[in-house]
């Protein structure tokens, strides 16, 4: 009798929904994208039922913070991370025997691009580290899998590498490149 592949979900916001799929063609599994461009942790929240539950997933991926980070209302890098660690948790409580991983906050290009401002103007990678830092000590608290991905993406400026971006947030091709290589390296372990 074949084995059943396994199931895999990335969930997340703009950052897992425009992840080209194709990158990870190599690895013996169904991957589903659950992102959502736009979304907060409260929204990623409010489609469980509908964009996680139903799959049963073997694997979780997931990813998000971004746009909590970047509204005007940002509450911080400690709630910031508690909400991300308490989502992880409604997921566990649903599927006990799923694997989550919790991707850190990507970095971001804070300075002007050309004559275009970045959509992280104003805010700064030392308080996307905070968040990271709260991400990876709750993880830790609640045995969930940490996955650095800000260590790679992070250029020798403290800057979102520029050529791994438009806006200062989305992720281009080339950036993406080394997600998948993050994402295949957690496969294989």
């Amino acid at each position: 009798m074949e084995e059943k592949k396994r199931t895999i979900v990335m969930f997340g916001d703009s950052l897992t929904d425009y992840f080209p799929m194709e990158k990870l063609k190599n690895i013996d599994a169904q991957f589903i994208n659950s992102g959502v461009a736009g979304d907060t942790i409260a929204e990623m929240g409010a489609r469980l039922a509908y964009d996680v539950f139903p799959y049963k997933p073997d694997i979780i991926i997931m990813q998000g913070g971004a746009n909590d980070f970047l509204m005007s209302l940002y509450p911080g890098a400690r709630v910031l991370a508690e909400r991300l660690i308490r989502l992880a948790r409604r997921i566990r409580q649903q599927l006990p025997d799923t694997k989550i991983y919790i991707e850190s906050m990507y970095p971001a290009y804070t300075k002007r691009i050309g004559l275009m401002p970045s959509w992280a103007e104003g805010k700064s990678n030392e308080e996307i580290q905070k968040i990271n830092t709260e991400i990876q000590r709750l993880c830790k608290e609640d045995n969930f899998e940490y996955v650095d991905v800000f260590d790679k993406l992070i250029g020798e400026d403290g800057q979102l590498s520029r050529e791994y971006t438009v806006d200062g947030i989305h992720l281009q091709e080339n950036a993406y490149d080394v997600v998948a290589a993050i994402i295949y390296h957690l496969m294989e372990g």
